[in-house]
């Protein structure tokens, strides 16, 4: 920026629009580009700001306020960034602000706080001659010469800081903290010196199998080509779909490019990443929520600077400020857990096809159970269909074994669902050396807490869920908000002492196992038994060396990881989650089944799963078993396309949470009667409620919601932005969202 720019755009990253225009003082110019970090006046604080436009002409006739500083720091924004950022603000209906505050790394948005400084008064009084007024400065102050407010408060009290104001010998200052650079420790040590580079032989690529030179060779020309390439990598569970995410990847930078590869789980990200490392070399950069604060910062750092021509990242990392892209891959892109819910609701793997089509690159979608608008987006053309129908060791896939749960007998709960056929799967499997995965979609050890004389069942104050029975903890906990209690010895409601705690967990479970293989290796992996990333990476690296011979656990292991000495699957109940009030449970169901079945025969042709069931007749189930994944899509988009769900229409929910219900129902009311009014006699947007959300009450705060839905997506856009517009999407103490193209509808 030259001198004669004297004033720039700066995007404050809070939950409103701008960007806002200042003046730049002539000394702070030299120091002023796109991207950088700037701290300027707004709402009486001192605030980080974004320069996202420079000119001679300001963009506003209002006052213009000075920038205060520039930071001698590298920008952390590109134009092509910015661009997209506010792509996403429009399209999800957000203030630029809040999906720019969502996109930066924690650090960089502070904002300023009020510093008692010593000035050169005080400094001669207190240094020379002593005070002799009564009033004492901290030691630690005189010799620094400032402190935060707070913490002079706490020291003299607010009466004596501001005595010492009014004398002259403190002036009070807004300043901003400047972000911390952290102290960096290596992710994967045994493969990274200290410097971050990587050491150890590179390893050669395998063979392709035809079906994976087919659709590489797909690939690579459209990264040879350039421009806007969009496919669907439809491959099973083991086709080698990382195989070809490598090859596409080593033709990117081939080419000097860069590439994106997100991932659904933090817990995949080691394992992705050691394989990356071990086939490319450095250049890896890694991001995700598992990170410190610190550590995310520095991560970005290095990738806007250039250092990083790889990442691997969670949903978040769709923001990354990689310059010069050549590919974007969204691993295992069904997975609901690319959807960021909250105040900023967007899904990550649209946004990477936003992205992709705004740079010009490819994008690489892979799944062994897309998505249905991943699908129905294949099926019109807009996505190019790659298939990858078979593995790649050319074994067939897993044999599944429906086991009928109303069959079972007994009071033993946990005994019912490890049943006898499943022991003697999984005995057998163990005489051969080999390993076991049980999968049950419950944490805990019951999943809830009755009195067998009231009926009182014990639920969480804060939500509207069951509290689940921890035995180990002997505490009762909400796996939604965390909020936990003593498990009790009578009941609260009739102070009886007939406690019945039901249902099964995977704690249960693990327990039930070690008594019936007492010599077997066995561990839990779910949120409670890896409560941060090192734990988690614990449990894989145990397995993965084989010192683990069975794992239990939920969700967490079905997310992609691939061990050859999985011989055995068991899900325990295939069908807890087919009933929930939720248009995408069948397909959530199906989706499961299939990827925890996809981790068993991946390196040989022995691979067994055994599927417990309530219900073996039910089609998803059905489909389940036989991998007929084409058949369970025309099966549900029948479904679908009569009630006008996603894929074949398109949806908004409006949610409003607030401490007090009766507001919340109030506000709720009111907008579906605006809305209404705002429609008229238009049919081109249904509104449904406003209702209670499923979960009527979540973390303490009561939760209604309005469903928007139209087979157009202009027309329910322009509606929900008619109501925003208008003002009835705002209101005192409560908060609204409006979600585009909701996940969790519940």
């Amino acid at each position: 920026m030259n001198n004669s720019n004297e004033f720039i755009d700066a995007a404050i990253p809070l939950p409103i629009e701008g960007p806002f225009t200042y003046s730049v003082p002539v000394p702070l110019r030299h120091g002023v580009s796109f991207g950088c970090r700037v701290l300027v006046p707004f709402r009486n604080k001192i605030r980080a700001g974004f320069v996202v436009g420079v000119g001679t002409t300001p963009s506003s006739s209002k006052e213009i306020k000075q920038v205060v500083d520039v930071p001698e720091e590298p920008p952390y924004l590109t134009p092509g960034l910015w661009e997209f950022i506010r792509w996403t603000a429009n399209y999800y209906l957000l203030p630029v602000g809040l999906v720019l505050k969502t996109a930066l790394p924690p650090g960089s948005d502070r904002k300023s706080k009020p510093w008692a400084v010593l000035t050169p008064d005080g400094r001669r009084w207190f240094g020379g001659m002593g005070d002799e007024s009564g009033l004492t400065l901290p030691s630690k102050f005189l010799k620094a010469g400032v402190m935060l407010c707070k913490e002079m408060e706490d020291a003299i009290g607010a009466r004596s800081l501001d005595d010492a104001r009014k004398r002259g010998w403190v002036r009070i200052e807004e300043r901003i903290a400047r972000p911390r650079t952290s102290l960096r420790k290596q992710t994967l040590p045994e493969l990274l010196d200290p410097a971050g580079s990587f050491h150890g032989p590179i390893e050669e690529p395998p063979p392709l199998v035809p079906d994976q030179e087919t659709v590489f060779a797909v690939v690579r020309g459209a990264v040879q080509e350039g421009g806007f390439k969009p496919f669907l990598l439809y491959g099973v569970t083991g086709s080698g779909k990382t195989e070809v995410y490598l090859r596409a990847i080593g033709e990117v930078l081939a080419r000097s490019k860069r590439a994106l590869v997100l991932v659904p789980e933090i817990a995949l990200t080691p394992q992705l990443a050691r394989r990356f490392l071990r086939r490319l070399g450095g250049g890896l950069a890694l991001f995700h929520s598992g990170l410190t604060p610190s550590q995310r910062l520095d991560e970005w750092r290095r990738i806007r600077s250039g250092m990083v021509n790889v990442v691997i990242a969670a949903r978040s990392g769709i923001f990354a400020p990689l310059e010069g892209l050549g590919i974007i891959i969204v691993d295992e892109e069904h997975d609901p857990s690319y959807k960021q819910e909250d105040s900023c609701p967007y899904n990550a793997r649209d946004m990477a096809l936003a992205r992709g089509k705004l740079e010009g690159v490819c994008v690489l979608l892979g799944s062994a159970t897309p998505s249905f608008e991943t699908f129905v987006n294949a099926q019109t053309g807009r996505l190019t269909r790659l298939d990858l129908p078979s593995r790649h060791h050319g074994g067939g896939m897993p044999k599944v074994e429906l086991v009928d749960l109303r069959n079972t007998k007994g009071s033993d709960k946990t005994a019912a669902f490890i049943t006898p056929q499943l022991t003697a799967a999984m005995k057998q499997a163990l005489d051969r050396k080999e390993q076991v995965v049980l999968f049950l979609n419950r944490r805990g050890f019951d999943t809830f807490a009755q009195c067998r004389s009231c009926g009182h069942v014990f639920k969480c104050p804060n939500c509207d869920v069951s509290l689940t029975h921890h035995k180990r903890a002997r505490d009762l906990r909400c796996h939604m908000c965390g909020y936990s209690q003593a498990s009790p010895p009578v009941c609260p409601q009739c102070r009886g002492v007939k406690l019945f705690f039901g249902g099964v967990g995977t704690q249960k479970v693990e327990e039930r196992l070690a008594e019936i293989f007492p010599d077997a290796r066995i561990e839990r992996l779910d949120r409670d038994s890896t409560r941060n990333a090192a734990a988690l990476e614990g449990v894989l690296d145990r397995f993965r060396k084989k010192e683990i011979d069975i794992l239990a656990g939920t969700q967490m292991i079905v997310k992609g990881h691939d061990y050859p000495g999985i011989s055995l699957v068991g899900v325990l109940c295939g069908d807890l989650s087919l009933h929930f009030p939720d248009f995408r449970a069948s397909e959530r169901t199906f989706q499961m089944i299939t990827q925890v079945a996809g981790r068993t025969g991946r390196a040989t042709d022995s691979g067994k799963v055994i599927l417990q069931t309530f219900d073996p007749d039910h089609e998803v189930i059905r489909h389940s078993a036989s991998h007929a994944y084409e058949a369970f899509f025309q099966w549900d988009s029948s479904l679908r396309k009569e009630l006008l769900y996603p894929p074949y229409g398109h949806l908004i929910l409006v949610r409003i949470e607030g401490n007090s219900e009766k507001r919340v129902e109030e506000k709720a009311i009111r907008i579906g009667r605006a809305a209404r009014l705002i429609k008229g006699d238009s049919r081109e947007v249904m509104i449904l409620g406003p209702a209670p959300a499923p979960r009527r009450k979540a973390v303490g705060r009561f939760r209604w919601q309005v469903l928007f839905k139209s087979a157009s997506r202009n027309a329910v856009r322009n509606l929900v932005r008619s109501l925003m517009d208008e003002g009835h999407l705002k209101g005192h103490g409560l908060k609204i969202v409006a979600d585009v193209d909701p996940i969790d509808m519940l």
